[in-house]
């Protein structure tokens, strides 16, 4: 059953608040490490830092919500782009699938700190592979779709 036009109006306008006050929020996290030395320097903040930069990317694309759908779809509200267009926020909103893995990143961050007793400066020798993870299959899966 395809959707009324009610429901393709709000499932094309809504993205276009959520989307930007996720960009705004992770845009104020990006700002809040970057501008203190001591967090920079910090596992947990970098890491928080490249989870909301991958955030950051993803709502933008989420905010241009139907506008980079081919205009000649039928069945989408407000579809004003280009199939070029719409590879692209594919793509973008593909890569996306590295912040929920740097979120599971920090959570084996917290896993090594409290119940192994890890510090700072063993976290650090595996800081790479923290990035390492979300980065490459983020690119393969956006690449390969």
């Amino acid at each position: 059953m395809p959707w009324t036009n009610s429901q393709q109006k709000m499932l094309s306008i809504w993205p276009h608040f959520t989307g930007l006050i996720s960009m705004i929020c992770s845009g104020l996290i990006i700002f809040e490490v970057l501008r203190d030395k001591v967090k920079r320097n910090k596992v947990y903040h970098r890491l928080l830092l490249a989870m909301s930069i991958s955030d950051l990317n993803t709502s933008f694309w989420y905010t241009l919500s139907t506008w980079p759908i081919p205009s000649e779809t039928s069945n989408v509200y407000a579809p004003l782009g280009t199939r070029g267009s719409c590879v692209a926020q594919g793509f973008f909103v593909q890569l996306g699938i590295a912040t929920p893995i740097f979120n599971a990143m920090l959570s084996i961050y917290y896993l090594l700190i409290i119940r192994y007793g890890w510090k700072e400066k063993d976290i650090k020798k595996v800081e790479k592979v923290f990035y390492f993870i979300p980065i490459v299959f983020a690119l393969v899966t956006a690449f390969s779709a």
